[in-house]
C-alpha cells in the first residue's frame, strides 16, 4: 500500500535558518523504516517551483499537499514558525491526520512547566494538542503512527473558500511545470 506524507518544516528560509533542523534524507528514511511494510511518497514543500513570485500558486502548492497527503508529519524538534501553524490548520480544515514530532523537553513539549502560575506535566503546546493526531518523540515513531492511521472519512471534504483559492491558482496555472509534484502524483496514482 501507498501513502503520502506533507514534510511540514522542511525548510529553512535563509539567513540564520542554515543551521537549523529541517527534513533531510535521513529523517524520510526514518518515517520509511518506522512505516514499513507501506511505501511512503513524501510531498516536499522545499522542491524547486517552477515560479517562485506566484506567491498564491506557492502557497496553494502547500495546501494542495496538504489536501493529498495520508497525513502531514511536522518537524518540530525546534521552534517554528507562522507556516507550520497554517498547514497544521488547513490540516485539520482538510480532515488530513497531523503527527508532530515534537521530542521530550524541546519547545514544544516539557516534561514540566511553569506555565500561566502553576506546574504542568507533560505539557504539549496548545496549538500543537488541538491539531495533532499525535505527537511522537522521533521519525521512526511518526512511521509507526502512519501504519495505523484511521481511515479517510468516506464523505467529500469541502474545501474551505480561504483555501481554494491559492489550491486553484496552483492547480491550473502551476502544477503542470512542477516535475516532483507531477512525479509524486504518478506514484501515487492520482489524476490531475
Amino acid at each position: 500500500m501507498i501513502i503520502s506524507v506533507y514534510c511540514s518544516g522542511s525548510i529553512a528560509k535563509g539567513e540564520g535558518d542554515e543551521r537549523k533542523l529541517c527534513w533531510t534524507d535521513v529523517e524520510r528514511k526514518q518515517v520509511q523504516e518506522g512505516a514499513h511494510p507501506l511505501e511512503v511518497v513524501f510531498l516536499n514543500p522545499d522542491d524547486p517551483i517552477t515560479d517562485p513570485t506566484n506567491v498564491l500558486g506557492q502557497f496553494g502548492r502547500d495546501m494542495y499537499q496538504v489536501l493529498l497527503a495520508s497525513a502531514v508529519v511536522v518537524d518540530a524538534r525546534e521552534r517554528r514558525g507562522l507556516g507550520i501553524g497554517v498547514e497544521m490548520a488547513a490540516a485539520a480544515a482538510l480532515r488530513t491526520p497531523v503527527i508532530v514530532v515534537a521530542p521530550r523537553n524541546s519547545k514544544y513539549r516539557r516534561d514540566h512547566l511553569e506555565y500561566r502560575g502553576a506546574r504542568v506535566s507533560d505539557y504539549v503546546h496548545p496549538h500543537v494538542a488541538s491539531l495533532a493526531l499525535a505527537v511522537v518523540d522521533d521519525f521512526s515513531q511518526a512511521g509507526e503512527v502512519l501504519r495505523v492511521l484511521p481511515a479517510a472519512p468516506p464523505d467529500p471534504v469541502v474545501t474551505p473558500a480561504w483555501l481554494r483559492a491559492s489550491i486553484d491558482e496552483y492547480r491550473y496555472h502551476v502544477l503542470g511545470g512542477d516535475q516532483p509534484m507531477l512525479d509524486a502524483l504518478h506514484r501515487l496514482g492520482v489524476h490531475r
